[in-house]
């Protein structure tokens, strides 16, 4: 009846509309300034950029350029992307970003007999990052370092030590390289410090006594080198030459926790002293262990695929405790982080989730990672971390097999 009503008035209304739409057509969006290009594209979501791009070169030009990502940074727009790095043994690395797409939602399957838990309802999606693999450098074994929306490759995997720090703009997908290190390295570990780069290990300690640590200065794009531990300090330097490569590497109120051979130490990064904080030490050095930190917390995942956090002791260092509540998670046989066959185990922050990753070796399993996503709860007055798996779900990616896989997030 409505729709009788106002069926006379139809044809008046078509033309009051086309005689704006044919005047906006003149001011064409080609035709405006950049800043107010630059100013309406910073609103849109990131995840739709590549389409965005594909529009003409100018857009192509204007969102991946610097003026764009100010802006966005100006209002807030800043989002969390999530990029993964497979390695390969013959070939340069591969990279990936997730994307999830706005809006989707994927039917979930209930807890059951074959589905313990929910699969991911948001459509997360593997996509090629538009750069050439042969601009990829190896990657080491251990992490890239993140440092705001770039990932720094420092040094090279093992047994092929380089003094090369390579750099991925996160915003334009471009490569870039920072100035070399002074001293080859292998698998080194890195922290990022008060605007600093803290790069150890990774040599000789004894043919690189005096920069066996190297700093580098964001500001002045430099690098210098600190001694390690002196003659006076013979069981450290007995065990960083005989470990050559430290088991974990953590940054706690300023200070870079080593851990090594069932040990523990402490170095500051502003008096340049190493100290032992415990004998003992609390960083489970007989898995390897992976860590991530969300809202001042320190998350890790041993390689047994246990799932831990860490707190404050009164004392020096830090202790580590399970995450409760993830029992099913663990005791999964099919697929659940003690799979038989489980090989590889990573962690991230994801948006305040805890992301946890993991590869099963088998034929069916040569090009697919598995991952979980992990709401958390403090509770006991912050005693104890519960934490609630909310899916489980698989991601394949379009190769044939990789050797091993980096998992990293940046915001942009």
């Amino acid at each position: 009846m409505a729709a009788e009503e106002i069926q006379p008035h139809k044809k008046k209304k078509k033309k009051t509309s086309r005689q704006p739409s044919s005047s906006i057509s003149s001011l064409s969006f080609s035709s405006f300034p950049d800043e107010i290009k630059e100013t309406i594209l910073a609103r849109v979501s990131r995840w739709k950029y590549p389409w965005l791009s594909l529009v003409s070169k100018r857009f192509c030009s204007l969102l991946s350029s610097k003026e764009i990502y100010k802006a966005r940074s100006q209002i807030g727009a800043k989002e969390t992307c999530f990029y993964v790095c497979l390695s390969h043994k013959d070939s340069h690395p591969s990279w990936f970003s997730l994307w999830t797409k706005p809006g989707a939602k994927r039917k979930a399957k209930g807890k059951g007999r074959k589905n313990w838990f929910n699969k991911d309802s948001s459509g997360t999606s593997v996509v090629r990052t538009p750069f050439s693999s042969s601009q990829c450098p190896l990657v080491p074994d251990h992490f890239t370092l993140t440092v705001g929306s770039e990932f720094y490759i420092i040094g090279g995997p093992y047994q092929k030590p380089s003094s090369s720090v390579r750099v991925l703009d996160c915003r334009s997908h471009t490569w870039r390289d920072a100035p070399n290190m002074i001293v080859a390295r292998e698998n080194p570990f890195a922290a990022f410090v008060d605007e600093k780069i803290y790069v150890m290990g990774g040599c000789e300690i004894d043919e690189y006594p005096s920069n066996w640590i190297e700093v580098f200065d964001m500001k002045t794009q430099s690098w210098t080198a600190l001694p390690g531990p002196g003659a006076d300090e013979a069981e450290l330097r007995y065990l960083l030459r005989r470990g050559y490569n430290h088991d974990l590497v953590e940054v706690f109120e300023g200070k870079l926790y080593v851990a090594i051979e069932e040990k523990e130490y402490a170095y500051g990064v502003k008096d340049g002293t190493w100290k032992l904080v415990r004998p003992k030490s609390s960083f489970l050095l007989e898995y390897q262990m992976c860590s991530c930190e969300i809202e001042n917390v320190i998350y890790c995942c041993t390689g047994y695929g246990v799932l831990m956090w860490s707190y404050s002791s009164g004392t020096e260092g830090r202790e580590w405790r399970d995450i409760e509540g993830l029992e099913e998670l663990r005791e999964d046989r099919s697929r659940g982080l003690e799979s038989e066959g489980s090989s590889k185990f990573l962690v991230e922050n994801y948006g305040g989730k805890l992301l946890v990753m993991w590869q099963i070796s088998g034929k069916k399993q040569r090009n697919k990672i598995w991952y979980a996503k992990i709401s958390l709860e403090s509770r006991c007055n912050g005693r104890e971390v519960w934490g609630n798996v909310e899916c489980v779900d698989m991601l394949t990616f379009p190769v044939e097999s990789f050797e091993s896989f980096q998992c990293l997030t940046a915001s942009v």
